[in-house]
């Protein structure tokens, strides 16, 4: 098992990445609705604790999958895979990376702007990046559904198509990030 990525195949590196991100990622939405569902107090605090630390988790690892990627390159879609499907693709991939990069940071901007002190698990604070201020408040919470929401959207379109290369084109696309073959 390679740790590095190849021309045929993503690696150790890359899927580690790639598959704690998507974990990470559906529990920050399972514990979103959890939070919305509570009323304010000390249960609804610490999901929303948990949600930003796992925010700022995500932020960090993206970082590093970006560089990793840069590093490192990413297989190449076989011929078979039109030109339109390959745009889309690209399109989707660097959606994805920009809204798990923007999530974090508006969420970031829509806590601080309420006054809440942002810690990391509440091992360290995060600098403040703006101010106490309501209507940034509103405006970063109208912002933050949006992205998700787009973010939701990416994400059905990546599972279409894994789904498309795995039980109908049959190419291998679907198995690299699996098994890195």
């Amino acid at each position: 098992m390679s740790l590095n990525s190849t021309m045929r195949g993503y690696g150790a590196m890359a899927r580690l990445l790639h598959w704690g991100v998507a974990l990470l990622v559906a529990t920050q939405i399972v514990i979103a609705l959890r939070a919305w569902k509570l009323p304010l107090g000390n249960d609804k605090f610490a999901l929303l604790l948990q949600h930003r630390s796992l925010g700022l988790t995500i932020f960090t690892l993206i970082v590093i999958r970006l560089g990793w990627r840069w590093a490192n390159g990413v297989p190449t879609l076989p011929d078979s895979v039109g030109a339109a499907a390959r745009a889309l693709a690209r399109f989707n991939q660097y959606l994805l990376y920009a809204l798990l990069l923007l999530l974090p940071l508006s969420g970031l901007i829509m806590s601080q702007s309420a006054g809440t002190v942002v810690s990391w698990f509440g091992l360290f604070n995060i600098p403040n990046l703006v101010a106490a201020d309501e209507a940034l408040l509103t405006q970063m919470k109208l912002v933050h559904l949006l992205l998700n929401t787009v973010l939701f959207a990416g994400i059905a379109l990546l599972r279409v198509g894994a789904l498309r290369h795995w039980l109908w084109l049959k190419d291998g696309v679907f198995q690299r990030m699996l098994t890195g073959r």
